[in-house]
């Protein structure tokens, strides 16, 4: 018996079986039982056959559904049958065969609306439902106009019985439906916080080793450039003893090649830093943009070109100032590589809800092949691939967009976007 009782819950109330699947065999045993003892009932009260015969019809028909579903998977057909047959058809014969809305009718009219909204699926469901409560309208009214289309209880006992009946039986079902929704809904979000936790676990473990592995790889690039600038020095001391220059100038090849190592590092680093790195305050963009142009100002110098500055005062967005700074650092970084004895500009105001920053230099340009591709990871005309690709990271993360201009010969211009602060929520100004 035990047994049975196990066997019996696991094929229509398993954890594995779709939360529709659980409800519909809710509906069907309950409204087998509710219908057979209506039934039972309209022939104890002599109500009438019209009524026996529908509450049988039902309840031969619920069970038939139980039954078919079961053996067959076939669970969108028996929804689209039962609201059909049972709630369109019916309901409404039984509704005039046992008292109108003077009985325990209208509860079950709650119920239809509700169980086709949860089993239907998109405007299939919402189409139904509105159908079925402008039929159950109608036929109220019907009732009203026309009363002696209805089958009225013989006494206030029995139409007390039919309306105790409906309720107790209607919100049986609709608790059951309810306890099951919410206990699969728990499970579900019970899973998704054991799946979001190891998430996190894994990406804080992929963040650390790059992290871990960007340190380590520092430190022995600074130690062979500081060896190799070293080695260029004592070269250059020893004149005409090297011939050509030839081992110079495969030192400062080295040295290039390091220092393009280096930036990939560093890149790496800060790509892997973003993922945890949501620490976003107001932030004071003009002097953000003002500082950062004064790092590099010495640097474009050395390449002989001039930097011009054209930003607006007063200007505030909500983000990460590091990370933000590394933006414009890229920006006249590659501004400077690609121009020398030219001139580099950057401007940056405010145009609407938006900050809008401009880096036009006037140097090599970019091949019109290579263009729509220079914001891709490792795309480059020479640099590590990195810097565009983690400018357009960043400024996305903060909500904004990146976009470049670029003629060979004529120089490049990249713009990007910011939305202005706004007020966001922790915005303690920095």
């Amino acid at each position: 018996m035990k047994n049975g009782l196990k066997q019996f819950i696991s094929t229509f109330f398993g954890a594995g079986l779709d939360f529709r699947v659980r409800l519909f065999n809710v509906l069907a045993m309950g409204g087998t039982v509710i219908s057979l003892a209506m039934a039972l009932v309209g022939i104890a009260v002599e109500i009438g056959l019209g009524n026996i015969i529908a509450n049988f019809i039902s309840a031969v028909l619920s069970f038939w559904l139980l039954c078919y579903s079961q053996r067959t998977g076939k669970y969108q057909l028996c929804y689209t049958i039962t609201i059909v047959a049972i709630f369109l058809v019916l309901f409404p014969v039984m509704f005039f065969t046992a008292g109108g809305y003077n009985s325990g009718m209208p509860s079950f009219f709650v119920f239809a609306v509700a169980f086709t909204i949860l089993m239907l699926e998109g405007k299939k469901a919402i189409v139904m439902s509105v159908l079925e409560v402008f039929l159950y309208l109608a036929i109220c009214i019907i009732a009203f106009r026309y009363p002696e289309l209805v089958n009225s209880w013989n006494s206030e006992q029995e139409l007390l019985t039919d309306v105790m009946v409906g309720f107790v039986s209607v919100s049986a079902v609709l608790g059951t439906m309810l306890y099951i929704h919410f206990k699969l809904y728990n499970e579900q979000q019970k899973k998704l916080d054991e799946q979001n936790y190891i998430l996190e676990r894994a990406s804080l473990a992929k963040t650390e080793f790059l992290s871990n592995t960007s340190h380590e790889m520092r430190t022995p690039l600074t130690v062979i450039s500081v060896n190799v600038q070293t080695v260029a020095e004592i070269l250059e001391d020893m004149g005409d003893t090297v011939k050509d220059g030839e081992a110079t100038e495969l030192l400062q090849n080295a040295q290039q090649e390091i220092m393009r190592l280096a930036r990939m590092v560093g890149g790496t680093l800060t790509l892997a830093a973003m993922s945890e790195n949501t620490d976003k305050k107001a932030v004071d963009f003009s002097t953000l943009l003002r500082s950062s142009a004064e790092m590099f100002s010495l640097h474009l110098q050395k390449r002989g070109n001039t930097l011009t500055l054209e930003i607006a005062g007063g200007l505030t967005v909500f983000g990460n100032a590091d990370l933000l700074a590394q933006v414009v650092a890229n920006l006249l970084q590659n501004a400077s590589a690609y121009t020398g004895q030219g001139k580099v500009n950057l401007t940056a105001q405010k145009s609407g809800h938006d900050i809008l920053v401009s880096v036009k230099d006037s140097g090599d340009g970019i091949s019109a092949e290579l263009l729509p591709h220079v914001f891709e990871r490792g795309v480059s005309t020479g640099g590590t691939g990195f810097g565009l690709y983690l400018c357009k990271t960043v400024v996305e993360s903060h909500g904004g967009r990146i976009w470049i201009e670029s003629e060979p010969g004529n120089g490049t211009t990249v713009n990007f976007a910011l939305p202005t602060y706004e007020g966001q929520l922790g915005g303690e100004r920095v």
